[in-house]
């Protein structure tokens, strides 16, 4: 199985988890407006809370499992950039510009600059240019995707400009709101500024549901132009 196999497969274990959870919300709130239902609201319903808070906080879930969705796949779909230069073995010379630039980025960056003097500035500037003269082969990994749960429409297409990556234009209408939504309400619930029942309170599970359907259908098409983007060979130099 290929790098690219594998990506997508777990690409599509990722959708098929959200599809599952959303569909399992969808059937509880159909559930939950018949008359049978009340023998399990009984159970559910507590002293300060019940069954309604239960669903606002599956709501809130469902948030946190689109965003997972959309940082995990744009970070391997970068991933897969990099892994194809390191299979091919390209130098500096043979990476397109925007890549090229991606690793001076990553390679200065590791010197931490607020412990640094300048005798370290200008040996790490002599490690480069011997890694470039000796054409060694560039390796870029996981690590230096920097997303750390800031993902966003702004900040894809920032990352695929970066990387010399065609951005798709021909989207959903709600993807730059629901992309900034779920970050932000990820960004609240994982920094404990927000409870779950407050996140989600005055969020429909339409709206979700419309921003799951439109997000997944916009990964799809990032999928695809990384893909004609590895097949077409952009990663590698581009001669004007």
């Amino acid at each position: 199985m290929t790098a690219f196999e594998f990506q997508n497969i777990e690409f599509q274990k990722r959708v098929n988890e959200v599809d599952y959870f959303f569909s399992c919300l969808d059937t509880l709130y159909v559930f939950f407006d018949q008359k049978q239902s009340k023998v399990l609201k009984d159970k559910l319903d507590k002293d300060t809370l019940n069954h309604s808070d239960f669903m606002v906080i599956l709501k809130s879930n469902g948030y946190l499992m689109l965003y997972n969705l959309i940082e995990s796949t744009v970070r391997s779909l970068i991933q897969r950039v990099y892994d194809e230069i390191t299979i091919q073995r390209l130098g500096y010379k043979d990476i397109r510009i925007e890549l090229q630039r991606i690793w001076i980025n990553v390679s200065y960056d590791s010197l931490g600059h607020t412990t640094t003097n300048f005798n370290q500035h200008k040996d790490k500037a002599k490690e480069m240019i011997g890694f470039v003269i000796n054409d060694e082969k560039i390796v870029l990994t996981e690590k230096d995707i920097n997303l750390s749960g800031n993902v966003d429409y702004r900040t894809i297409k920032d990352v695929f400009k970066k990387h010399g990556l065609e951005v798709p234009s021909d989207h959903g209408s709600k993807v730059g709101v629901g992309l900034k939504e779920i970050k932000d309400k990820r960004n609240t619930m994982a920094h404990g500024n927000i409870s779950f029942i407050d996140s989600a309170r005055d969020t429909t599970l339409t709206d979700l549901s419309v921003y799951r359907t439109e997000i997944i259908d916009y990964l799809l098409q990032l999928n695809e132009s990384v893909t004609n983007f590895i097949e077409m060979e952009n990663y590698k130099y581009q001669i004007t």
